[in-house]
């Protein structure tokens, strides 16, 4: 949510006529929460166009008093029944659903004022069978993740020779360009999709400045605070091992203490499992804690009250982390706790305060750490300059202003003028 939201401000900000056609914010409020404050923070400039799910989001509701009969008592047939009817119009499960209405909203703002370019951010990819709904009007295919495979497994969901892979072939072959967020899911779209590869762009994630984005005066400390923001995917990233490796560093039987806090939510739904809660329960006697979810507006002064960042991503060679930028503009030392061959070492490696664990056992995890205390008792002013000027390369802004500028070239060209042609800008 946060690149959409940054995509159309800039937008915005470039002196586009921006209209965004997302699903009714009632819906995000019953399934996964929102954030007032990052609505607070678009461009007034911009006309937000809410549309109803109509069912898309159905399995992911939680209000009982909504259940069918047939929902209550045999809830996977119910939830296959669902997949099968919803799959009718758009190759996706559920999500599917929104193709109909969405698209009758993208007709309708572009009678009214015709328009001259579609940006389609996924998941869900459905958002691309609503770009396509407008004839002949050029669209962008942004890959916030990869339809085709998975990003954390890397297993293939589909090939290029099957039916899922020659409609997104024909997607691809007709959009004007496709962004994607590392080179590693770029260069795996440009072997399986040759013919398109030179309309695809890295558009990397960024940072976003806020009030309170500043350089922190350096200072010693022998008790370092430490903190992780972001949704925890618990299943997928390594959060025992982290939690061994906090105790080994900085429990009852070391010398060394820490503070340590959790902010975000504890899944993507924002439901909190059991043994998630009590991992941290069990924790807090060491100095760890969670604090619950914060605002987008809220995040530079939570950076502020920290003395170094901590990284827990999933494991995967096309994993960047939507915080990674985020955390390297701060200039504050960061303890990697991810494997290595993650799409996110290519950011972090030259980095001058990066305190990486050298594998995923509770023992490096904890050397980590200890490394990181100990060069925050004994601060280089140096190294902490150097760390801040390397973060600022990551400003969103001065990643997506020359994007945009290229696509002025393309708004206003027709669908037909833009597949005649090789695919390589002018």
């Amino acid at each position: 949510m946060y690149r959409c939201t940054a995509v159309a401000n800039a937008f915005a900000k470039d002196g586009w006529d921006v209209t965004v056609i997302t699903l009714d914010p009632s819906v995000w409020s019953e399934i996964s929460g929102t954030d007032h404050g990052l609505v607070e923070s678009i461009d007034p400039r911009i006309t937000v166009v809410p549309v109803d799910d109509c069912g898309a989001e159905e399995p992911a509701r939680r209000d009982l008093r909504r259940f069918s009969r047939l929902r209550i008592e045999a809830p996977y047939l119910w939830k296959e029944l669902y997949r099968r009817k919803t799959r009718k119009g758009f190759p996706e499960d559920f999500h599917a659903a929104w193709l109909d209405p969405a698209s009758k909203a993208a007709r309708q703002v572009h009678a009214d004022h015709a328009v001259d370019l579609v940006m389609a951010s996924a998941s869900p990819y459905v958002s691309f069978g609503v770009a396509r709904s407008l004839a002949d009007v050029p669209f962008v295919l942004d890959y916030r993740d990869a339809w085709a495979f998975n990003t954390i497994s890397g297993a293939e969901d589909f090939s290029p020779e099957s039916n899922m892979g020659r409609m997104e072939a024909d997607y691809l072959d007709r959009a004007a360009q496709m962004w994607f967020v590392n080179e590693q899911i770029r260069g795996e779209y440009a072997h399986r999709y040759p013919k398109a590869a030179g309309k695809m762009r890295v558009v990397a994630n960024g940072f976003d400045p806020q009030p309170g984005h500043a350089r922190r005066t350096v200072q010693a400390t022998d008790r370092p605070s430490f903190g992780y923001l972001g949704t925890l995917q618990y299943v997928n990233m390594p959060l025992q091992p982290f939690l061994a490796g906090w105790d080994t560093a900085f429990g009852t039987e070391s010398p060394t203490k820490a503070d340590g806090v959790f902010r975000g939510k504890l899944s993507p739904s924002g439901a909190a499992p059991a043994e998630v809660l009590a991992a941290f329960a069990s924790a807090a006697g060491n100095g760890l804690r969670y604090d619950g979810p914060i605002s987008k507006r809220d995040v530079a002064g939570f950076y502020g009250t920290l003395d170094a960042l901590i990284l827990l991503l999933s494991t995967g060679k096309y994993v960047t982390g939507g915080k990674t930028a985020e955390y390297l503009a701060t200039g504050l030392p960061i303890v990697s706790v991810h494997d290595l061959g993650n799409a996110a070492t290519d950011l972090l490696r030259d980095y001058p305060l990066w305190f990486p664990a050298k594998d995923l056992s509770p023992a490096a995890i904890a050397d980590a750490l200890r490394e990181c205390a100990a060069a925050l008792r004994e601060p280089d002013e140096a190294r902490w300059m150097a760390a801040w000027e390397y973060g600022q390369q990551f400003d969103r802004s001065a990643i997506l202003t020359p994007v945009i500028a290229e696509l002025r070239q393309i708004a206003g060209r027709s669908e037909a003028e833009l597949s005649a042609g090789t695919g390589e800008m002018p």
